[in-house]
């Protein structure tokens, strides 16, 4: 089949059971080690048999193992020829756009979200978290939980940010924003945060296993097209953007 792996798996992501649904978050941000994998290996690094991770993959909407590597190894290669030039001279940059903003939607776990609003009806206090990039994500996320009546807070120099450190509890809410996912700064400062406290960490970052997910009680990835020009960093939030909406507007329509 040749074909791109998320193409693929754009319809049949959402029949997957729960333990698929943790083997595909697995393929999606291990993509470079697993395209490399046996079934053999893939399955013992599960603890799966062989078998499941065969019909895991034809659930996916492949003709079996092979197929699926084959489908793993052109998606891959397709992001490593992404370089900026060409993303934004394809005469179809409005068509990956909306693809990658509908990608970051389409894998969202639902039972994941399932228990961020949960969450969210227990009235946590909220301090958003971002890096340089997400900055402006930040200012409105604030507005967007205030107006909803939480306690929310969004600090935007490092002085603020530094004096939330002991003011932070185990029943607050974190959210932290960051495409990478491994912006040293925030990093720290959540690592500072949890010498004294366990609050609840929810992130959003791209899929590839990294710094700020693996810290995160939960984490949302987003699909987008990086783009860097004059040392300015200019790869579009709008996907992220759309994933705290679309947890809010959950949350609204959970309300009694």
């Amino acid at each position: 089949m040749n074909s791109n792996f998320f193409e693929t798996t754009s319809e049949t992501v959402r029949n997957l059971n729960q333990t698929e649904r943790k083997l595909f978050d697995y393929v999606v941000k291990n993509m470079h080690e697993v395209k490399d994998m046996s079934i053999q290996k893939f399955a013992s690094m599960q603890f799966l048999s062989t078998t499941t991770i065969f019909r895991f993959t034809q659930k996916l909407g492949f003709a079996g193992y092979s197929d699926f590597i084959n489908s793993l190894l052109v998606t891959v290669y397709n992001q490593q020829q992404e370089t900026m030039p060409q993303v934004i001279s394809k005469g179809d940059y409005s068509k990956n756009y909306l693809e990658n903003a509908m990608e970051s939607i389409r894998v969202m776990s639902a039972i994941q979200m399932t228990e961020v609003v949960d969450l969210l009806h227990e009235k946590p206090r909220i301090y958003i978290l971002t890096d340089d990039n997400t900055h402006t994500i930040g200012q409105y996320c604030e507005r967007l939980f205030i107006g909803l009546g939480f306690h929310a807070y969004f600090p935007e120099t490092a002085y603020q940010r530094q004096n939330l450190v002991n003011r932070i509890r185990n029943q607050d809410m974190l959210i932290a924003l960051s495409y990478s996912g491994d912006d040293e700064v925030l990093i720290h400062f959540i690592q500072h945060v949890f010498l004294t406290a366990k609050p609840h960490l929810l992130s959003i970052t791209r899929a590839d296993n990294n710094p700020l997910e693996n810290l995160s009680n939960h984490n949302f990835y987003v699909f987008t097209d990086e783009i860097n020009i004059n040392s300015m960093n200019l790869t579009s939030s709008v996907s992220m953007l759309m994933i705290v909406e679309l947890l809010v507007y959950e949350y609204m329509a959970t309300c009694d």
